[in-house]
């Protein structure tokens, strides 16, 4: 007969096949992109002005290795047909530059989705035809009231106006010019990318200020010394501006832009 002590025996554990801890994976951390804000804005609008720049130097020195290069020494007495073909390639240029840079800078999935919050979405095609009314009735208001107001005398006319009033081939390419690359280009330039970046930084009203000012200082060198004009255009990019603020979409005021321009062509000539 045994005796029960009450003791009991252990034994060390077996060793752990589990690995040991391992350190946490490395990661990227990548800085979430910001949206479009004023200095990314800026940034469109010097792209747009530094390719408009290249494609009219190119235009030039082009006209100037054909025709000589002393044909270009002073640009004062260039032919203006040369002004209406560097205009054209400017728009050909800079639109698309200011789409891609845009877009680089714009965080979204799908370029629809980068383009949304600019105001690049459709409406009602009753909301583009009361823009383009708009447009029409502005650039009525501006050929007859604003006009016998301030006569424009012998104001030269600007190269443009120059080309588009010879005929051939220049008118269409005016047209063009006037009716749908400009209007396209700078609604989604100016009430597109500039207002909605400056808003998000300063608020509504000081980025219309700001956008609508720099709007008609770009057009400085088509109202070829007629000063009320300028009033005039800067007064009509305020309307469209108001027109992409009320509808969220920047087609309606490319349709009052289109449409005021088409007027004004239309006139010119008319008047021939």
């Amino acid at each position: 007969m045994g005796i029960y002590t009450g003791l009991t025996m252990s034994f060390p554990a077996p060793p752990s096949s589990a690995p040991p801890p391992q350190p946490p994976p490395f990661r990227l951390v990548v800085p979430e992109r910001r949206p479009l804000g004023a200095a990314k804005a800026m940034l469109v609008f010097i792209v747009y002005l530094l390719s408009q720049g290249v494609a009219g130097a190119v235009t030039v020195l082009m006209f100037g290795l054909t025709n000589g290069m002393e044909s270009i020494q002073a640009l004062e007495d260039l032919d203006p047909v040369l002004f209406l073909v560097a205009g054209v390639a400017g728009f050909v240029v800079g639109g698309p530059a200011v789409v891609l840079v845009t877009r680089a800078l714009q965080p979204a999935p799908t370029m629809k989705e980068a383009f949304a919050p600019l105001g690049w979405v459709k409406v009602k095609p009753a909301l583009m035809l009361k823009g383009a009314a708009l447009g029409v009735g502005m650039a009525l208001v501006f050929g007859y009231a604003v006009e016998a107001v301030f006569p424009p005398g012998d104001t030269p006319e600007g190269p443009l106006i120059q080309a588009a009033s010879a005929p051939g081939w220049q008118r269409i390419v005016f047209v063009v010019l006037a009716v749908i690359l400009a209007p396209v280009v700078e609604e989604f330039l100016f009430r597109g990318v500039m207002f909605t970046g400056m808003t998000r930084s300063w608020g509504k009203w000081p980025a219309a200020v700001v956008v609508t000012l720099l709007f008609g200082l770009l057009h400085i060198a088509d109202i070829a010394g007629y000063w009320p004009a300028l009033g005039v255009i800067t007064l009509v990019g305020l309307v469209m501006l108001l027109l992409r603020i009320r509808t969220g979409s920047l087609v309606p005021s490319m349709a009052m832009h289109a449409a005021y321009n088409g007027v004004q062509v239309a006139a010119l000539y008319l008047t021939l």
